[in-house]
């Protein structure tokens, strides 16, 4: 949960005087709140004589993340990998939401648009902190740029096997 605080002064009429007051709003966010939610504050905003105060709306807005993406509880990170590794197996780490790193090995062959799920290791769900969405790893697979003759003759007589 993250708190914020907002010092606001709004205009309170009494009679015939307007007075301006200063409060200081803690905001709470819980864990996997999402974009678009709203935070209502019920009578702190604004008062005009014969009038109610009027409420004060907070909407979350969720900052870009410069490595994974939220899709609902689930994060998405993108992998890449050299077609060899793509092809023959590896093994290599994986950022984790909370600053650590897990290790991964990969057997099998690992096509563009492959994709592997880790359980548990996405956003924290907003209506219970205790279960989480997944990670998701979408793999890129990087081709060479060029290849020789002699590479493509090996290439086909390994890959003709394979059809």
């Amino acid at each position: 949960m993250c708190e914020y605080s907002y010092l606001f002064c709004p205009i309170i009429s009494h009679g015939r005087f307007i007075i301006k007051e200063e409060e200081t709003l803690i905001i709470k966010v819980k864990a996997g709140c999402r974009k678009g939610t709203k935070l209502t504050f019920e009578g702190k905003g604004d008062e005009k004589p014969g009038t109610l105060p009027a409420d004060i709306i907070f909407a979350i807005v969720e900052k870009k993340h410069p490595i994974f993406k939220r899709r609902g509880d689930d994060l998405e990170i993108g992998v890449e990998l050299p077609l060899v590794q793509s092809l023959t197996g590896c093994t290599f780490t994986v950022p984790l939401l909370g600053g650590g790193q897990t290790t991964l090995s990969m057997d099998e062959i690992i096509y563009p648009g492959y994709e592997k799920i880790i359980p548990g290791q996405g956003m924290p769900k907003f209506t219970d902190e205790a279960k989480r969405g997944h990670l998701r790893l979408k793999f890129l697979v990087k081709f060479p740029t060029e290849l020789s003759n002699e590479q493509r003759s090996d290439l086909v007589n390994i890959l003709q096997e394979c059809s």
